[in-house]
């Protein structure tokens, strides 16, 4: 009876272990059931803070990932798995057949239109003040005769970039959504260019950018509530006015897609909530997007009917807008590429430096690659560095495809002579194409000048941080608007690379989240 009796304990204590782990084990099994993958636009990052409440309502976990807009469209087409997609536009996606194919299923969540926004002192002068019968001609004749500077994100890195190029492209040739690429307007749409004087690859990064130079630039083109965000802010030294045009603008509707059919329930469900009237008021109060539900009143809506401009319907004609601008319509750029060939880079970080830098040369022809091609009227800069620094080389590319290819082809066989050896002078290289940018810049003014900085180490050699800091600091202030970009590779020191961003109002961007190729993609959005 003893040994009964302790078979039994034994087997008792076995299970409730057994109990125990089952009920441990539980919850990471429900939570893998209720998760859901979504490939979303980088500017809902400001949703984050609502995602505990859509869990909560629905017992369904969001997990966003961030891309662009083109990168989406190529992430579709390739089939990679997610199981919805969350963007500010799917218009895009909707004229390339393999991404419209997984598309099953989509829904608007919020709605926000792309708009001027000017200092309020520029729209009195200008007489766009409480005036909707202002139109994108009136802006573009404006922004011709000087009489106004502005800020726009690329159109081929963001949607409020293309949104407002498009809004000009199919006002400026008087054919609305009959736009076709011989309708393209290059002479009116280049003198509109002419007044940029910021660029970025996001909207909320140019918001950021045009706070720091508010001093510098009269307004920028963005999202209606990405502005009237601005507005609130206190740094903010002047309101800015928002200008709807009259003949049409383009609205962000934020659909949010099914793209895996085995998650048909749980997407349905997410829909019923992203819709209803408790997520739409704080996705309100919080974003100043508006509502898709008639339920949830507005306090800030425009006075005028808005005109919604149509979408071209052939991929062509988006495709050649886009070129277009790169390679014809913008200000050119003066680019600089300050890269790190020390003893560390050997083997596969050199390897895929190369491919990066050769996925610019023309070598990438995905969608995202084609549009961070090297442009038409490009000033391109070379500046290897390990202990020392190397002399810079520079190419010209000029304003013709064709021609162009002889350009591409030496670039790619400067970077494919790169070789690895010897220690790392991060801030000598940098101070020394920092000078001869500023040089460049004082010959011929009008371009977008930029600096990117690669490394995968610690500085070693040369002057440090804190050295080209003061003497950064020195340079006159007409010569601190080069912008510095960095890019963290390897064992490199994060908070010296995005202090090095920072001190010059760039980016530091980090290849340890994503290929080098995707970043320096990336990169190009803001040059």
């Amino acid at each position: 009876m003893r040994l009964l009796a302790k078979w039994l304990t034994l087997l008792l204590i076995f299970s409730l272990a057994a109990c125990k782990d089952a009920k441990h084990n539980q919850p990471d099994a429900a939570l893998a059931a209720t998760t859901l993958t979504v490939m979303a636009g980088s500017e809902l990052k400001d949703i984050e803070p609502l995602l505990p409440s859509i869990s909560k309502a629905t017992g369904i976990q969001l997990q966003l990932q961030y891309t662009g807009t083109l990168e989406a469209v190529e992430k579709l087409q390739s089939g990679e798995q997610i199981d919805l997609a969350w963007l500010a536009s799917n218009k895009y996606a909707m004229l390339v057949p393999a991404a419209r194919a997984r598309i099953l299923a989509s829904e608007r969540t919020m709605l926000t239109p792309v708009v001027l926004g000017l200092k309020e002192s520029k729209a009195k002068a200008l007489g766009w003040k409480d005036n909707s019968q202002v139109t994108w001609k009136d802006i573009a004749e404006a922004a011709k005769q000087g009489k106004f500077t502005f800020g726009m994100t690329s159109p081929s890195s963001s949607n409020t970039g293309f949104s407002g190029l498009l809004g000009l492209a199919a006002a400026l040739s008087g054919q609305g959504d009959a736009l076709e690429e011989k309708d393209i307007n290059a002479k009116r749409l280049s003198a509109f260019f002419q007044a940029q004087r910021l660029t970025a690859g996001s909207s909320g990064w140019l918001a950021e950018a045009y706070l720091r130079e508010q001093d510098k630039v009269d307004g920028i083109i963005n999202y209606a509530s990405t502005l009237q965000t601005l507005n609130r802010n206190t740094a903010l030294k002047e309101k800015l006015v928002l200008v709807y045009p009259q003949d049409g603008i383009v609205t962000a509707d934020y659909p949010i897609m099914l793209i895996n059919p085995a998650k048909r329930e749980a997407y349905d469900k997410v829909v019923s909530y992203l819709r209803g009237t408790e997520f739409q008021q704080a996705m309100y109060s919080s974003t100043l997007r508006h509502p898709v539900n008639p339920d949830v009143a507005v306090t800030d809506a425009p006075k005028q009917a808005l005109a919604e401009l149509s979408f071209p319907a052939k991929l062509a004609v988006v495709d050649a807008i886009l070129t277009a601008f790169d390679n014809h319509l913008r200000l050119p750029t003066d680019s600089t590429f300050v890269l790190d060939t020390s003893g560390s880079m050997k083997g596969d970080r050199i390897r895929d430096l190369k491919a990066a830098m050769q996925g610019l040369s023309g070598a990438d022809t995905s969608i995202s690659g084609r549009f961070s091609r090297f442009r038409n009227r490009e000033r391109i800069i070379i500046l290897p560095f390990n202990n020392s620094v190397e002399s810079s080389q520079r190419f010209d590319m000029g304003s013709e495809d064709k021609a162009n290819q002889a350009t591409l082809a030496a670039v790619a066989a400067r970077i494919q002579q790169l070789r690895a050896d010897g220690g790392t002078a991060i801030f000598s290289a940098t101070q020394l194409a920092y000078t001869e940018a500023v040089e460049r810049k004082r010959n011929d003014p009008a371009r977008f000048y930029s600096i990117i900085v690669m490394t995968d180490g610690i500085n070693n050699d040369g002057m440090d941080y804190k050295q080209f800091a003061q003497w950064y600091k020195a340079l006159p202030d007409n010569e601190k608007d080069i912008k510095i970009f960095t890019v963290l590779f390897g064992e490199a020191e994060p908070d010296e690379l995005k202090n090095l961003a920072d001190l010059s109002g760039g980016r530091m961007f980090d290849s340890r989240k994503a290929s080098l190729q995707t970043i320096f993609k990336e990169i190009r959005g803001y040059q």
